[in-house]
């Protein structure tokens, strides 16, 4: 999107733990506070705000994508500190600062605060959640395939005028949705065994 609309589209990128959102370990556990939890959303994040802070916005969206691709398209342990660091280097980063960043975890409190406002200030319960101008979090489980890159930008201005401008419509659900989920979950359980 942001490669359509250049400088009509502002975006932000906020850190979410599913792991969080998802722990049966009480409401006052906080998996960034949590030393000994061997987290998998954790490492992802914190590598980011390292390259953007060190690196800044272009080299943060490179690298934000190659993320998203090792994960999702090529099966990549992202979890892995030496897995981010390869993946650094695979879009020409230098990857001294971030190797130390994510080896004294400088950016976990950061990450912490990302998931903290989302939950308590927007109700966010899942990804990708949108907000629009600050407002409306839009919450949305999309398909991959052939639309993407062809209807992206028409599926984009038509969820805006549904989900910003309209504060009434609460919720879309398409009946087939389930049937959808549980075999998107098949396929996700298959390939990673969870």
């Amino acid at each position: 999107m942001k490669q359509k609309l250049g400088d009509e589209l502002r975006i932000t990128w906020k850190a979410f733990l599913l792991e969080q959102v998802n722990s049966r370990r009480g409401e006052g556990w906080k998996a960034w506070k949590d030393t000994r939890f061997t987290s998998r959303d954790l490492p992802p994040h914190e590598a980011a705000k390292s390259v953007l802070a060190t690196h800044g916005e272009a080299a943060f969206n490179r690298f934000h994508l190659a993320v998203f691709r090792a994960y999702h398209k090529d099966k990549r342990d992202i979890a892995n500190p030496l897995e981010l660091l390869a993946i650094a280097r695979e879009v020409d980063l230098d990857t001294t600062v971030l190797a130390e960043d994510l080896r004294t975890r400088k950016y976990r409190e950061a990450v912490g605060a990302d998931h903290e406002e989302a939950d308590e200030q927007y109700d966010i319960f899942g990804v990708p959640t949108i907000l629009f101008n600050g407002t409306q979090p839009t919450f949305l489980k999309l398909e991959g395939g052939d639309w993407e890159g062809t209807d992206d930008l028409e599926f984009f201005y038509a969820l805006y005028q549904v989900a910003a401008t309209r504060p009434y419509v609460l919720e879309i659900k398409k009946p087939v949705s389930a049937a959808l989920a549980r075999a998107a979950e098949a396929r996700y359980r298959a390939m990673y065994g969870n």
